[in-house]
């Protein structure tokens, strides 16, 4: 049998910590659902099929203004589409995390 390893004195401890030598994993996470909204909307091109169809309904007659839903239906689409996404990369994010402590040491980490 061999003797257990000492581990590390809370002097060095603290002066690994204030090094920034610690076992510690950031999260990694995508943007939020406000997010991509956010991006989603603001885009130059809504920006520009926006301002048209401002033109449209207030010098024309409304129903020439009906490629306004270009803005909705592209808007929506790619929301949904980056929305899923996000949920697919959340969930394999979660399978590929590995925890600080647990690799080669046949113990699990805390």
């Amino acid at each position: 049998m061999t003797a257990p390893l000492p581990g590390l004195s809370s002097t060095e401890v603290a002066e690994r910590v204030s090094r920034g030598e610690v076992n510690d994993v950031p999260v990694r996470s995508s943007r939020s659902a406000a997010e991509i909204v956010r991006a989603n909307v603001l885009t130059r091109f809504n920006a520009i099929i926006g301002c048209l169809f401002a033109v449209i309904v207030v010098v024309g007659p409304p129903q020439d203004g009906l490629f306004g839903f270009v803005i909705i239906a592209n808007t929506g689409i790619g929301i949904f589409q980056e929305l899923r996404a996000k949920h697919t990369l959340d969930s394999l994010a979660v399978v590929g995390e590995s925890r600080p402590g647990s690799a080669g040491t046949g113990r699990p980490a805390n």
